[in-house]
């Protein structure tokens, strides 16, 4: 027996690899922020450091070096904030402000990161160094250290709501993956059962209505159709089985008499001619699968050909004219005046309409009135044989029609079961179907073939 082997997944590790994969997507969302974050945030302070100078400078233009100097003074002592202010005159001598750099430690006009101060005032400074056209030069500096603060402040609620979006994911992954393995374990489950030889397993379907009941209910319908065809094979295997037991009993026996050497002449022939006649039963018995199988699979399909459908059963009807009459019954054909053209494979439809006309006058009983009708429209060419005998049970007409069934259960009686698996496997073949209805009273049986449409226009040639 073939076991699938359970599945190793653990919700944990689904949840795991989610986990992973969210942590990754984070770090670097994260990383992305903290570049723009960064970029913003200096974009912004330098234009305030901008916007600063500008209005010193005006000051200064307005009020003079020394008033410019005494304000700046004020401000050191009450400072406030980032920002620290410094103006030196030509010479170079700080005239007032904040004393970080000399003006020999000053970099060059513009903006520039520089490390000044002295005590707790040491620090990273990024300094905006504007000489001024009413002399001297003013100093902006901004204290990086509180910049730093600001982003790792910012960082640190983002990591904090971070870790509660991971925690939110892994519940949610745990849940997912474990619904995950559920669903797939109850598939392989059903899979596992139906390797073991249990056709009656099927999958789960829940009522969700999500991707897995989809794949439940295609699996079901796979499984159900893969039930049915190893029921109706054994169910085969076991009727041919029965049905050539006995002719090949019959042979082996009928031989092995024969075969004796007191068996006269006369009787040795005999016995020889008895064996011959199961013979043909057997090989008729294999010849009538191999035109099922071929007709199922449409292997026939390169023997149809443009044929006068009328004309057809006109001949089939002066074939069995005599059986009827001799079963004490009554035949009537009913076709179209002209003739019905279709493409068809006429062997097998003659094939198929005998046993149909056989199973009428085998069954219908001594008396019966039995009608071969011949119907067509744009479409389809149907072939009506129907009888007022004792007909087929409503719950037995689909079941009839599979090889080897029989209604009589006993299979006493002779036939092997497949005249109207043959009728259906030729409707098959034309792109059609048997129907078996009640003829009220008696059998109706109609095979529907589609007309088809042969190349050449050789229907116009009938």
């Amino acid at each position: 027996m073939i076991a699938f082997k359970p599945l190793g997944a653990k919700p944990a590790s689904l949840a795991l690899v989610a986990l992973a994969a969210v942590t990754l997507a984070l770090l670097v969302g994260l990383a992305v922020a903290d570049l723009a974050g960064e970029s913003l945030i200096e974009a912004r302070q330098r234009a305030v450091a901008a916007t600063a100078r500008d209005y010193f400078v005006a000051f200064a233009h307005a009020e003079g070096l020394k008033p410019l100097a005494q304000a700046l003074d004020q401000r050191a002592q009450h400072q406030v904030g980032a920002f620290r202010y410094a103006v030196f005159d030509n010479a170079g001598r700080r005239l007032g402000g904040d004393d970080l750099l000399t003006m020999e430690q000053m970099p060059p006009p513009g903006f520039s990161t520089v490390h000044a101060g002295a005590g707790d005032e040491e620090a990273d400074y990024d300094v905006l160094v504007q000489p001024m056209s009413v002399g001297g030069t003013l100093a902006i500096y901004e204290n990086l250290a509180d910049r730093t603060a600001f982003r790792w402040a910012i960082m640190g609620a983002v990591a904090a709501a971070m870790l509660c979006s991971l925690a939110i994911v892994a519940a949610a992954s745990i849940w997912l993956g474990g619904l995950m393995v559920r669903r797939a374990r109850g598939i392989a489950d059903a899979a596992d059962r139906i390797a073991g030889g249990d056709l009656s397993a099927r999958a789960p379907v829940g009522a969700a209505d999500d991707a897995f009941d989809h794949i439940a209910v295609a699996l079901n319908a796979m499984l159900a159709r893969i039930e049915a065809l190893m029921t109706g094979m054994q169910s085969v295997t076991d009727s041919l089985a029965h049905d050539l037991r006995s002719p090949l009993t019959r042979l082996r026996a009928a031989l092995s008499e024969a075969l004796a050497p007191e068996a006269g002449e006369t009787r040795r022939l005999d016995l020889i001619e008895t064996a011959h006649g199961e013979c043909e039963r057997v090989l008729a018995t294999f010849g009538a699968l191999l035109d099922i199988a071929r007709a199922e699979s449409g292997v026939s399909r390169e023997m149809l050909a443009p044929l006068d459908a009328a004309a057809t059963v006109a001949e089939v009807a002066e074939l069995f004219a005599p059986v009827v009459e001799d079963a004490g019954q009554t035949l009537t054909v009913r076709t179209p005046p002209e003739p019905v053209a279709m493409s068809g494979h006429d062997l097998l439809l003659r094939q198929a309409l005998g046993n149909l006309l056989h199973n009428a006058v085998r069954y219908a009983g001594a008396g019966a009135r039995i009608e071969l009708a011949l119907e067509e429209d744009a479409e389809a060419v149907r072939f009506i044989v129907a009888d007022d005998g004792p007909g087929v049970p409503a719950e037995a007409r689909d079941r009839v029609q599979e090889r080897f069934v029989r209604l009589d259960a006993s299979r006493s009686s002779p036939g092997s079961g497949l005249g109207l698996a043959i009728a259906a496997a030729c409707a098959k073949l034309h792109d059609g179907r048997l129907t078996l209805e009640d003829n009220g009273p008696g059998l109706r049986a109609t095979l529907i073939a589609s007309r088809g449409s042969p190349p050449g226009g050789a229907f116009n040639k009938l």
